[in-house]
This record gives structure tokens, sequence and C-alpha cells, in this order.
């Protein structure tokens, strides 16, 4: 999702073993061999559209994405009636000339720019983040000599497995809105599901396919998700494109890939929070954010064994936070 171009050559490199699979490639790991095994194996995986990789392999696929926004924007399906695949880099001169990086980013109709980005594990300010990208998509293209009557409507779209504050359903739409209540404008607008709230979902609602969407999404079983296939030919589009997943070695590894580094995520963010606790709630938090913003500069770069390391090495933990500016050498 979000990289940072900084690397850390100072870093000691874990040795390589001589190991290799089928395509020549050596296997740094014991989990890395783990994967391959897996994945070359013929044991079925049972795909997840929470898998990052998964989500975006099927969104990619025309059909299941025009399911997937006629359902989020309340729009027929024969309404879109066309979808374009713009590059996912919006370019600008921040933070040291960053390239932010989104999951998906759709032109619809000619009319529409939409960022569809899915997020499980909580996110420090994702209002903001959200913001940000928001508006860097709506000047993306927009060069000197433009008239202001070209910039089209923008919607960034969050599929959260968290919840932000003030949430009081499990699909929330934001507009521009004067304090009279009527609309300023419908150019800039925000959209959040948030996954973990299905169970909470009145009955009448459950009806929507919105609704049918989100139980698609975060279905853990191979068997719901095939059964919910059966009754909507957009969905049926997505899970095909993870039926692929399956019968594709090189697709299999990269997908048991990410579901380990999801894993290792998730490990490592409990235990920063029981740590935390343990040594007092005020410290506690500090401590969980500091290695959070970390924890995502790590994933974002590929660094997974600098991650792992920094779990015990408080030294070379203190040495990353100052690299990546989350604290200076005189806060440590």
């Amino acid at each position: 999702m979000r990289h940072n171009k900084q690397k850390n050559h100072d870093s000691k490199e874990e040795p390589k073993t001589s190991v290799t699979n089928e395509w020549g490639d050596p296997l740094t790991n014991e989990k890395e061999q783990l994967i391959r095994e897996l994945a070359d194996s013929d044991t079925a995986l049972n795909i997840c559209l929470t898998n990052d990789f998964a989500f975006k392999k099927a969104v990619r696929n025309k059909k299941a994405l025009t399911g997937l926004l006629s359902a989020l924007l309340c729009l027929r399906p024969e309404q879109i009636i066309d979808l374009e695949f713009p590059d996912t880099f919006l370019h600008g001169d921040y933070l040291e000339d960053r390239e932010g990086i989104l999951d998906i980013r759709v032109h619809l109709n000619n009319q529409r720019k939409i960022n569809l980005e899915m997020q499980l594990l909580p996110y420090p300010y994702w209002q903001e983040r959200s913001l940000f990208y928001l508006c860097k998509m709506f000047a993306d293209g927009f060069v000197k000599g433009d008239t202001y009557s070209l910039l089209k409507e923008c919607i960034h779209i969050s599929i959260l497995g968290f919840q932000l504050k003030q949430a009081d359903s499990f699909y929330e739409k934001v507009r521009l809105i004067k304090d009279n209540g009527k609309v300023y404008s419908d150019k800039l607008g925000l959209r959040m599901l948030y996954l973990n709230q299905l169970e909470h979902v009145p009955e009448n609602e459950k009806q929507t396919d919105i609704y049918h969407w989100a139980k698609l999404i975060s279905a853990k079983d191979w068997e719901v998700l095939t059964n919910m296939a059966k009754t909507n030919e957009y969905m049926e589009a997505a899970v095909d494109e993870l039926d692929q997943i399956n019968r594709d070695k090189t697709l299999r590894y990269e997908y048991l890939r990410r579901e380990m580094r999801d894993s290792d995520e998730a490990t490592i963010r409990e235990y920063y929070t029981e740590l935390g606790e343990k040594r007092g709630m005020k410290k506690g938090k500090d401590l969980f954010s500091d290695f959070l913003q970390l924890t995502t500069h790590l994933l974002q770069d590929s660094r997974t064994d600098d991650l792992l390391r920094a779990t015990n090495d408080e030294a070379f933990r203190n040495s990353l936070y100052t690299e990546y500016g989350i604290k200076t050498e005189g806060d440590i």
C-alpha cells in the first residue's frame, strides 16, 4: 500500500541458505521455504478476499468491480459503462518526494475518479490519510492553464477492519455540507465500509447489496464464498479470480507471502499492545503508537527481517526510529 524509499544499508543481512525452488530463487529462511512448499503442493488453499493480494486481483476484474462499485455508489450495474485503471501512483513533492501507492484507482465513465483501499488492522490518522489522498487525486493531472470545470468528482472508499471515531453505521458517506444542511459540492466524497460491524447490522439493512458484498469480502470459508457467488454474477466473477489463484503456483506463492506478512504484523502489534499495558497505560499507548508507525514503514519497504529483529533488539529498534524520523536521538 504505502512505501518509503529510504533503505537501511547499515543493517546486517541474515545469511542466505543454498536451498532453491523450481524457479531457482534462493530461500532465505524457514518461513520462505514453508511458503514455497505449500504453494507448490496440491493442497487447496482457503482463499479469502481479506488478503490484500487476493482483493486486488479480484477487483481488477471489471465485472467484479462493476458489481462492487454499483453497491458502494448506489448505482445500477448497467450505469457503469466504462472502467479504466490508471497507475496507482500519486506523484508529489511531499515528505521527501515519496510516492503514495493506493490499492485501486478507477476512472468511472470518464466522470468520476475513485480510490479504493482496504485496511484491516488499525492505522493511525486514517481520516487524515484518506483526506490527503482524496485531495491529491482531485488535483492529479490538473496543470497550469486548465479550467476548474475540468476537475472531476473524486471519491475515496475505505474498506476497514476497524472502527473510526464517531462511526454509527456499517457503511457511511461523507460529503461537503454547509451549516444549513445543503450540499456545498459533490466534487469530493468519502465512503467507509466497516467489516467489523456486520454482526450489528439491522435486519432491514441485511437485504442490501452493500451488506452482501461486505459479507463476501469478510468471508473466511471457501464454501461460503462459492455459495454467495451462485446468487450473483458479479460476485461469481470475483470468486472466479480467487479460484485462479488456487490453480497457479506463482499466484499461490504471492497469496501465502501476503498471509505470512499480515500474520507477522498482527502478532507484533498484539505483542506490543500487551507489553505497553504492563508498563502503564500512558507509556503503553506511546510505545504502541511508535512501533505501529515503524511496523508500517518496514512492511512497506519489505524489510520483514528488520521488523522481526526490531521486536527483540532495543538498540536496533531505536536506530530505526531515528532513521524513519519517528523519534529523535534525544527522545530515545
